[in-house]
């Protein structure tokens, strides 16, 4: 009954799960990025609506989000070419 198993195979086994845990972190990333920059752009609207002059800076903040959005997204599939 050696139902145990050593350190090597639970480092074996998160070594395994790895490319599953990038992929996801990715995934989770651009799904965050596209949401502040949904937010920033309805805050846009709002300003706009409202006139009280903040509207440049989310427009920024959009801006922002979206370019890391992308940056993420490329970086992590260039990282994967070179990952295998």
């Amino acid at each position: 009954m050696n139902g145990s198993k050593g350190v090597s195979d639970v480092l074996r086994g998160l070594i395994d799960t790895v490319p599953v845990l990038a992929w996801l972190l990715v995934v989770l990333a651009a799904v965050a990025g596209i949401f502040l920059t949904g937010y920033a752009l309805v805050r846009v609207y709002q300003a706009n609506t409202s006139g009280d002059g903040t509207a440049g800076n989310w427009v920024v903040a959009a801006v922002i989000g979206s370019a890391m959005t992308c940056a993420t997204v490329v970086i992590a599939k260039l990282s994967f070419y070179f990952a295998d």
